[in-house]
């Protein structure tokens, strides 16, 4: 039997991933292929400069990357085909790095102004300063704090002032992070899109009427578009999807103050327990579908 690996990460385990794991487990298997679980502490890292050091994966023939460890991503890469694979999950997984990824490919979004890279919790007050004031008169309060590195919103604030600005940026000198225009229109609400194997196989709105950030898991809640969201909408998932080279995303769009369609994030690991629970489309299928297609394309 064929046998693939999920690799999920060691310290986190919430019920989002813990359904996604069992509803590709099922799907899978439908097909033949035994999925196994393994976390990054399994499968720790190591290398002596020749080569990276593992146990032996020689039963496995692909790994499905639920964690984003870009040191176990890399060396699994090495050894078999994995779905998202690296080089698309290292543009997804850092916010920063996607918009700049996406230049050149149509797909339009706010304003984001990355913070320089420091190593002192105390610098300079006059460079602190100098940056503080060029996002300022680029940014009108209020505005978007992201790190750069995050998921399910939790590393993402609103900054009103430039009080809480200082301490936002003092706090958090040394974390990767950018500062984003902040699209009113589309406060606590947007759209998840799922897209596999360059296909829009689903879509949710996502409206959260007690927070500005619309995620499932800061208490929004999902209704299926997927038969009614705009071809903007969609094509901007296609593209965005394309130019990181994902197999399978979750794109977020929001909307500017004409409704026009705006790319907020691309998530290589979107869960899917909310959007196949509204929209009645069978995403793990879809995904293994796609997994199986990809590993008979390169036989």
């Amino acid at each position: 039997m064929l046998q693939g690996l999920i690799i999920e990460n060691g310290y986190t385990r919430n019920p989002n991933i813990v359904y996604k794991e069992k509803r590709l487990q099922e799907e899978f298997l439908s097909f033949g292929v035994k999925l196994v679980v393994k976390d990054a502490l399994d499968l720790l890292v190591s290398s002596n400069g020749e080569e990276s050091l593992f146990q032996d994966l020689s039963s496995y023939s692909f790994a499905i990357d639920l964690d984003k460890d870009r040191y176990l991503a890399y060396a699994l890469s090495k050894r078999m085909p994995l779905f998202n694979s690296y080089e698309s999950m290292m543009l997804s997984d850092d916010k920063m790095m996607t918009l700049l990824a996406l230049e050149k490919s149509g797909v339009k979004a706010p304003l984001s102004i990355a913070a320089p890279l420091c190593y002192r919790k105390n610098p300079d007050q006059g460079k602190v300063e100098q940056f503080l004031h060029e996002v300022e008169s680029e940014l009108s309060y209020p505005f978007v704090y992201k790190e750069c590195h995050g998921s399910l919103g939790m590393q993402v604030r609103l900054i009103h002032d430039h009080e809480e600005f200082v301490s936002t940026y003092l706090s958090n000198i040394t974390v990767p992070h950018l500062y984003e225009e902040f699209l009113k229109k589309h406060a606590g609400h947007d759209y998840r899109v799922i897209v596999c194997e360059n296909k829009v196989i689903a879509a949710m709105e996502r409206i959260n009427e007690k927070d500005f950030r619309s995620n499932i898991a800061l208490g929004g809640r999902g209704v299926d578009v997927t038969s009614t969201l705009g071809r903007e909408f969609q094509e901007m998932a296609l593209k965005a999807s394309s130019a990181l080279g994902l197999d399978y995303a979750g794109i977020d769009i929001g909307m500017d103050e004409k409704g026009e369609p705006r790319f907020l994030e691309a998530n290589g690991n979107a869960f899917f327990t909310e959007i196949e629970e509204v929209s009645h489309v069978n995403i793990a299928r879809a995904f293994a579908e796609m997994v199986l297609h990809k590993l008979a394309a390169k036989k």
